[in-house]
């Protein structure tokens, strides 16, 4: 039945509270429609085994099937001597303790804002964090593809190793290489994501889209999260960009910046496109905004607090 199959798919992708997960997993354990549980708990095996990265977990199912009786034939596993509603004990709790195992295996790295620092993967690729950001690996890549999960901005300088591509996913893109030199951007405030590359080649594929996108050295592309645009520009993105942006987007990018606190008073619903190099002070970036629109002003208040205030006609 579809909906046991959904239960146990969000059961094992942990969508529910704790107490909820303790009732699912005594449903489990029922004989009530226990052929149906089996027939949803294969069906998710079998759409595991076909996306994971990885032969541990298929692995580590057939250790504990061979200690338990189970024998396996294609993909589908055949029961001798035990109750259905046991095997479906036994799936769910191997299932649970693989996120558990895949958990403690991953190292995260943050950055407070205007902290950066240099992170070395495990196979030896530099990462440079820039403020106000994370990123997520495994320990030791020993799967078929190294993968990594980035939330912020960072500069990635990857070692060359084809038989294993090198994957970084954000909430709104995923890029694929072999070895090269990009960074990338991707902070959950702002309305953009952004990849640079400087050498190499990478291949870009936007969230909801399944039509890649190449990029070439000394490209750069933008996708706009609100329209789901793509921009790609033949230059090096300045060290602030801004397009279509609006203010809180705009504070939250000085604030990782320069690590100054700002403060918006008032509501505006205009937007801004500029840009400004690395050598932009704060000040610099505030004098622009107000000379652009003369709705705005700005002063230091207490403890060098940065107000940005909107006047209204």
């Amino acid at each position: 039945m579809n909906y046991i199959h959904e239960i146990i798919r969000r059961y094992v992708n942990r969508r529910y509270p704790r107490n909820l997960e303790r009732k699912i997993q005594r449903w489990l354990c029922e004989d009530e429609r226990a052929e149906a549980k089996e027939e949803a708990l294969l069906r998710y095996w079998n759409e595991t085994e076909t996306v994971s990265d990885g032969r541990e977990m298929k692995d580590g199912w057939k250790r504990i099937s061979s200690r338990l009786g189970f024998k396996s034939t294609g993909s589908r596993w055949y029961r001798y001597g035990y109750a259905a509603s046991f095997l479906i004990c036994v799936l769910a709790v191997f299932l649970w303790l693989w996120n558990s195992r895949e958990t403690s295996s991953i190292q995260t790295v943050t950055t407070g804002k205007g902290e950066s620092k240099t992170v070395t993967l495990p196979d030896g690729s530099l990462v440079r964090l820039n403020p106000s950001s994370e990123i997520a690996f495994q320990k030791a890549f020993e799967d078929t593809v190294r993968r990594v999960r980035l939330k912020g901005e960072a500069w990635f300088d990857v070692v060359h190793f084809p038989e294993k591509p090198f994957i970084v996913n954000t909430r709104h893109l995923t890029t694929r290489v072999l070895g090269t030199r990009f960074s990338m951007n991707d902070y959950p405030e702002d309305g953009q994501a952004a990849v640079y590359l400087q050498t190499g080649a990478v291949e870009i594929i936007p969230a909801g889209q399944p039509r890649p996108h190449v990029l070439h050295p000394g490209e750069y592309l933008v996708y706009d999260k609100a329209t789901h645009q793509i921009h790609v520009f033949e230059r090096k993105p300045p060290y602030l960009y801004f397009r279509n942006a609006s203010l809180e987007e705009i504070r939250h990018s000085l604030e990782r910046k320069f690590n100054i606190p700002i403060k918006l008073e008032g509501v505006s619903e205009e937007r801004y496109t500029l840009e400004f190099d690395s050598t932009a002070t704060v000040r610099e970036v505030l004098e622009t905004l107000c000379v652009l629109d003369e709705h705005l002003t700005w002063r230091t208040g207490h403890n060098q607090t940065i107000i940005l205030s909107i006047k209204h006609e």
